[in-house]
């Protein structure tokens, strides 16, 4: 059995954020002598970094953590940290105008040179984040390379944006909802550049993919079609994800269609989890099938964090009691799995309440960090009134 650790949260959360968690983490990831960032660990306090590969995705994602954390304490060691992979992003994974790799060796020569559109969502996020952190804007004149690509080359007449990578006989939904995110981020710092009405063809697609359930598959046909039922892979994970950026889209818009599809997403998740309505007491699970049946015993982290996330996100929009308490209780049970005396966590359990990992991936920080900050700023645990609304993540300078 795996041990869980103490749920109550720290005396002062932001105050363990600054000073212990995310220089922390700055430090694990930044190593001298290693160009990009250290992208996994091992699951032990005083483990050696595994030797690995970048990727331009976990790297998009920890300069957008790093920023969002830098924005939330403006330390030089958080800023150092999101510019050490913003330039390895920009110097190794960049290959042209508006194309970027798959994945960089350690020497930073390329592997793969085809960045896919869940690569392009996370480097348009990190630029729109480091931006939104900073008050720069020479990093936006990347985003409109990528965004010239994708008002034609990638334009998709059949809803959202072509993978630059090539179009397979299946396609995802989740670099979609990715790329939803990033230009909500970049909406905030380019109000000009149009970044809102490409988060508003991602919206139209959505709501073509959620069926009257409010369930999204993973994967669909070449032409947005659903597979039969007995082919179809969904993620309560997403479902969370997809409601908390449709929470925010819709309060920044004022688009009704749009809080409706979250909350549609949001309801979905919470009935195919299977918890009580006072909330979950472990880890939610996260892959089922159409009829909703779970396809793994795994319950990663990170779908709880997503549940707390969007629970708070409707619970600011609805003050409603019970939201309240599913957003409290889920972060609890976030800490649970999380040892805050060496700062680590345990990322995966299996039916035994088991850890499945040797080692933790950096990507997961792209989970914790911002919520854990959100979460610092908001009603239960924020000194900061002005900074607890959902769209705070979303904001410039």
């Amino acid at each position: 059995m795996t041990t869980l650790f103490a749920p109550a949260p720290p005396a002062d959360l932001s105050a363990w954020l600054k000073d212990r968690f995310i220089p922390r983490w700055v430090e694990r990831t930044c190593r001298p002598g290693i160009r990009g960032y250290v992208e996994e660990i091992p699951a032990t306090a005083h483990g050696q970094p595994l030797p690995s590969e970048h990727t331009t995705m976990v790297t998009g994602r920890l300069v957008y953590t790093f920023s969002m954390a830098y924005q939330f304490d403006p330390s030089p060691q958080t800023l150092r940290g999101a510019e050490h992979g913003l330039a390895f992003l920009l110097d190794s994974c960049r290959l042209s105008s508006g194309h970027f790799a798959h994945r960089v060796g350690r020497d930073g020569q390329v592997i793969d040179p085809r960045g896919d559109l869940y690569d392009i969502a996370f480097v348009l996020l990190a630029l729109g984040g480091y931006s939104a952190a900073t008050g720069k804007t020479a990093v936006l004149a990347v985003a409109e390379e990528i965004a010239t690509r994708l008002d034609s080359d990638w334009l998709d007449a059949l809803g959202g944006y072509r993978d630059p990578a090539g179009a397979g006989l299946l396609r995802l939904q989740y670099p979609q909802m990715h790329l939803f995110e990033a230009c909500q981020m970049l909406a905030a710092v380019d109000p000009d550049g149009g970044w809102l009405q490409r988060a508003e063809r991602i919206v139209d697609l959505a709501a073509r993919l959620v069926d009257d359930h409010g369930a999204i598959d993973e994967w669909y046909g070449p032409r947005w079609d659903a597979l039969a039922p007995e082919k179809r892979q969904r993620e309560i994970g997403h479902h969370f994800e997809w409601a908390w950026l449709l929470f925010v889209y819709a309060t920044k818009t004022g688009s009704k269609p749009a809080l409706q599809l979250a909350r549609r997403l949001f309801n979905f998740g919470f009935r195919a989890t299977g918890m009580p309505s006072a909330g979950p007491d472990q880890t939610i699970p996260n892959s089922i099938d159409a009829w909703s049946h779970p396809t793994s015993a795994s319950r990663p982290l990170w779908p709880t964090i997503e549940l707390a996330k969007a629970s708070l996100a409707i619970a600011t929009l609805d003050e409603h009691a019970d939201h309240d308490a599913l957003a409290l209780r889920s972060f609890e049970i976030m800490l649970s799995q999380m040892d805050r005396s060496n700062d680590l966590w345990v990322n995966e359990i299996d039916s035994n309440n088991s850890s499945l990992n040797s080692s933790l991936s950096a990507r997961s920080l792209y989970h914790i960090i911002p919520f854990l900050i959100f979460f610092s700023n908001s009603k239960y645990f924020g000194n900061y009134p002005e900074k607890a609304s959902i769209l705070q993540p979303f904001r410039g300078r």
